[in-house]
């Protein structure tokens, strides 16, 4: 079984290289002066321009959405990271039950955040 372990510093460093990235990619944009010139090879490059162009702002889109998601992973884990912080050893192994007195009753958390 692999070891998983995110560094939330280590990982928002990661996150700030993507979009830096990502930004830079962003704001790639070919365009083409014809200077009057009317060649069918130069109409074929301008549509190529063109097509390039919608490429990276279809692709930016790609990067913005993972961007996003990078972050959700990291609020997620650390979500997930301090609700694990809050539990008892015996609470993560055996689940919410837990005996409460020596006469052996339990009590079990009942969904409204405390034991009963």
């Amino acid at each position: 079984m692999a070891d998983l372990f995110l560094d939330p510093k280590g990982f928002q460093g990661e996150i700030n290289s993507f979009k830096s990235g990502a930004d830079t990619i962003k704001g790639i944009a070919y365009s083409l002066d014809k200077q009057g010139i009317r060649l069918q090879s130069v109409d074929k490059y301008m549509e190529c321009i063109n097509e390039f162009n919608k490429t990276v702002q279809l692709f930016s889109q790609l990067l913005s959405q993972d961007t996003e998601s990078m972050k959700l992973i990291k609020a997620k884990w650390m979500n997930l990271d301090s609700e694990m912080a809050t539990k008892t050893l015996g609470e993560i192994l055996f689940g919410s039950t837990v005996d409460t007195s020596a006469s052996g009753e339990t009590a079990t958390d009942g969904g409204g955040g405390g034991f009963r």
